[in-house]
């Protein structure tokens, strides 16, 4: 494993750890053009990465209580049915539409980033937020992304959170459904005889938590605006990246 690659991983947790999204459409690009690993096991991969840098990075939030529990209370059920679903759905569709799907995703989150004021529809209904949260995790399922980078912004567009609050709600969501979609690739992957990098997962996972610490350090001393236009930047490049593999 290069230091390249090492870096790479430090950046992807300090992404996590200073905007609660990043982890997984970070890490899919790192595993495609770094490790060269075919689609559908960067797909699994990641999401192992991130299920360990999402744990570590949640810590310092639950430790100062700014996870707003009722509110994932709320969320977490028809995130986790509908990451079951989406992995599910994952075993019929090629890696060609994933990684097409997941372009999609990166671009639209990218312009809503960049954006001084987030698109708001503020969000009463339970059902309505039960079918949004079912939607994240069918995502996350899907086309093997944590789904941060979707909830932290869907969150502050449907509820009146400030960002910190998103940011940990964003953490603890993306933690439960990367280990339950991991856990459903790993079995769909083994049924096929295919093997998973666990050593590269490993360090790649441990690696990005150091760094998830250092940006929950970083983002209580830097201009949120600055970082959502950089992380769109950021989308944008990997977006385009995908049309490359």
């Amino acid at each position: 494993m290069t230091i390249w690659v090492l870096l790479a991983a430090l950046i992807i947790g300090a992404a996590v750890g200073l905007l609660g999204s990043g982890g997984s459409i970070l890490t899919v690009p790192v595993l495609l053009h770094m490790l060269k690993l075919p689609e559908k096991v960067a797909i699994a991969a990641s999401l192992g990465v991130v299920g360990q840098i999402s744990l570590i990075a949640l810590i310092p939030y639950l430790l100062r209580k700014r996870v707003p529990l009722d509110l994932l209370k709320r969320f977490v059920a028809p995130a986790l049915a509908g990451t079951v679903s989406g992995t599910w759905l994952s075993g019929y569709l090629s890696a060609d539409w994933q990684l097409l799907v997941l372009a999609a995703l990166m671009l639209l989150s990218a312009l809503n980033m960049w954006q001084q004021k987030l698109w708001q529809w503020p969000i009463s209904s339970g059902w309505a937020l039960a079918a949004v949260a079912f939607t994240l995790g069918g995502l996350t399922g899907l086309v093997g992304v944590g789904g941060g980078f979707l909830i932290v912004p869907l969150l502050l567009t449907v509820t009146s959170l400030p960002l910190v609050s998103a940011v940990a709600c964003s953490l603890a969501l993306i933690c439960l459904q990367s280990w339950l979609a991991f856990a459903g690739h790993s079995y769909l992957l083994q049924q096929q005889g295919i093997h998973l990098p666990w050593s590269s997962i490993f360090w790649l996972g441990g690696l990005g938590a150091v760094g998830s610490l250092a940006g929950v350090l970083l983002s209580e001393h830097l201009p949120q605006q600055l970082l959502k236009r950089v992380f769109a930047v950021v989308l944008l490049l990997l977006a385009g990246s995908l049309f490359f593999v």
